[in-house]
C-alpha cells in the first residue's frame, strides 16, 4: 500500500530549514526526495514565468546584488555583453547599475528572447537559494499556477516516496498574504489530481487563506502590504498583471543554479 504524500508550506524563506526538518520527522524524507515549489507572486516568480515565455534562454537567480554583479561579469566574458541582462530590485525599486528592474511588463520578447537574465530580488531569489538542496525545484505564481500544480502532481504520482514543500518567499523574512494564497491554490489543484495527500498545519492554513481570496485576486493583491507598497511606487500595472490566473503553461525549473523551462 502506498503512503500518503506529505505536503508542507513555509510562509517565508527563514522558515525553510524548519520545514525541511519537519519533512524528516513526518515521513523520514531526506532533502533530495522533496519536490519544492517557490512562490513569489509580487513579482519574482510571475516575472520568471513571463521571461521564459518570451524566449529567455536561461535565468540565473542570485541571492544578492553583489553576487549578481560578479556573475554578470563572468557570463559577459563567456557569452558577450549583448547576451546578458542584469535585472532585479531591492525594496521594490530597480538596483543602481542594473539593466532592468523586476517588472514582468519590461521583459518583452523583443528585449529578452535568446538572452540570459541574471536576476536578484528582495525575497524570491533568496528563497530559491534557501531551497537549493531539494531534489526538484519549480517556481509558480498565479499566472501559471495550474500548469505548475499539474506538473508537481505527475511527479508525486510517479514516485510516492517524495514529499512536497511549497516555499513562499514572503516579505523581508516574514509572512505575506499573496504567496500564502498562491500556496493554497496550488494545494487545492493538487488535491483535485491526487487522493493520498497529508497536509501539515501550515498547508491547511494556506488552503483556508486561499478560500475566498482566489475569487478576486486583483483586489487581494492591491490590499496586501506589498501590493500597497508597489502601488505607492507607481506599479499598479504590475500588480494587475500579477493577478492574472493561468495565462501561461510555462513551468520554470531550477537545476544547478539555472532556471529554464521544465
Amino acid at each position: 500500500m502506498s503512503k500518503n504524500t506529505w505536503c508542507d508550506v513555509a510562509f517565508s524563506h527563514p522558515e525553510i530549514p524548519i520545514r525541511l526538518k519537519d519533512a524528516r520527522r513526518a515521513c523520514g524524507e531526506n532533502e533530495r526526495n522533496i519536490v519544492c515549489v517557490v512562490i513569489d507572486v509580487l513579482r519574482a516568480t510571475t516575472n520568471i514565468a513571463v521571461i521564459l515565455e518570451n524566449g529567455c534562454s536561461a535565468i540565473y537567480p542570485c541571492a544578492s546584488p553583489e553576487i549578481a554583479f560578479e556573475l554578470a561579469q563572468q557570463l559577459r566574458l563567456r557569452h558577450g555583453s549583448e547576451k546578458i541582462i542584469l535585472g532585479g530590485e531591492q525594496a521594490g525599486k530597480p538596483i543602481e547599475g542594473f539593466d532592468g528592474g523586476n517588472s514582468p511588463l519590461e521583459y518583452t520578447r523583443r528585449r529578452i528572447s535568446g538572452k540570459i537574465l541574471i536576476l536578484s530580488t528582495s525575497n524570491g531569489t533568496k528563497t530559491l537559494s534557501a531551497v537549493k538542496s531539494c531534489g526538484e525545484i519549480f517556481t509558480a505564481a498565479f499566472v501559471n499556477i495550474t500548469a505548475a500544480a499539474e506538473r508537481v502532481a505527475s511527479i508525486l504520482q510517479a514516485n510516492t516516496n517524495q514529499s512536497l514543500l511549497i516555499a513562499c518567499s514572503g516579505r523581508e523574512g516574514s509572512y505575506c498574504e499573496e504567496d500564502a494564497v498562491g500556496a493554497g491554490m496550488l494545494l487545492q489543484i493538487l488535491s483535485e489530481h491526487m487522493e493520498k495527500l497529508e497536509f501539515s498545519d501550515t498547508a491547511r492554513a494556506a488552503l483556508h487563506i486561499a478560500h475566498g481570496a482566489e475569487k478576486n485576486l486583483e483586489k487581494m493583491l492591491f490590499q496586501s502590504w506589498w501590493g500597497r507598497h508597489l502601488s505607492s511606487l507607481g506599479l499598479d500595472e504590475d500588480i494587475s498583471f500579477c493577478a492574472q490566473r493561468d495565462i501561461s503553461s510555462i513551468v520554470p525549473k531550477l537545476d544547478d543554479g539555472v532556471i529554464r523551462i521544465a
